[in-house]
């Protein structure tokens, strides 16, 4: 069971036409749904990270013509066009022509450099253009009290490394990139489930955990719900 008060047992992996959804359940929802409300149908769309293509088949399902960008083609099954290149160098001159609008969905928290990526991505961006991204939540109600107790954010511990989350950004720090980079926010918003209470068992210490959630909720100001930053961007 799952719901914004009580999380109990595992979370399941999730596909979209056969092809796991490398990102909390609820975001790339939300995001097509974003991009809907200001590209219209039609439009080129280039997906950065695009990973197996789960993202880029939804959208092109919502009628956009979508090219996948990754580092790597070993994944790429979903048959949409792609290009490969590391979003860690040179990859805009990698791209030929210019979009209508770009999605970059979990990827910016892996990347070395986030104030370049924003800047190259103008590069590939028709003038008029969108951008729609995400990346995890910094500064939800767990996150918080996460760095109160250890020192470190929310999927950007020692663990998280293994898999690259190497760049955490709280909301007030993609404000300031946002702002510094050629870009104004449309849109902003918080996606994915996240519960006051989670009970992976009935260990006292499980308990003990769950007092402390519910205390940094109440205790907390400002955006403290979500998983998931989701922002829609336009040339400033």
């Amino acid at each position: 069971m799952w719901n914004w008060l009580i999380g109990t047992g595992p979370r399941k992996a999730e596909y979209y036409k056969g092809l796991e959804i490398h990102a909390d359940p609820a975001v790339h929802g939300a995001a097509a749904a974003l991009m809907q409300r200001i590209v219209p149908a039609g439009a080129t769309v280039l997906d950065l990270g695009a990973g197996a293509g789960a993202m880029s088949l939804r959208l092109a399902d919502c009628g956009y013509q979508v090219t996948g960008l990754d580092a790597s083609a070993a994944e790429w099954t979903s048959g949409l066009p792609f290009i490969q290149a590391d979003l860690n160098g040179d990859w805009a001159k990698s791209v030929s022509g210019q979009f209508d609008a770009v999605c970059c969905i979990e990827v910016i928290e892996h990347l070395e450099n986030p104030w370049k990526f924003l800047r190259d991505i103008h590069a590939v961006l028709k003038p008029g253009g969108k951008f729609v991204m995400s990346t995890p939540h910094t500064t939800n109600f767990v996150s918080r009290l996460t760095f109160l107790r250890i020192g470190e954010f929310s999927g950007f511990g020692t663990a998280d490394l293994s898999y690259g989350h190497i760049s955490p950004l709280s909301p007030f720090e993609i404000r300031n990139i946002v702002a510094n980079t050629g870009w104004r926010i449309i849109e902003s918003e918080v996606t994915g489930l996240l519960p006051i209470f989670e009970f992976e068992s009935a260990a006292p210490r499980v308990f003990a955990q769950n007092a402390l959630r519910g205390l940094a909720f109440v205790l907390a100001k400002g955006e403290k719900h979500g998983r998931i930053q989701l922002y829609s961007l336009e040339r400033a």
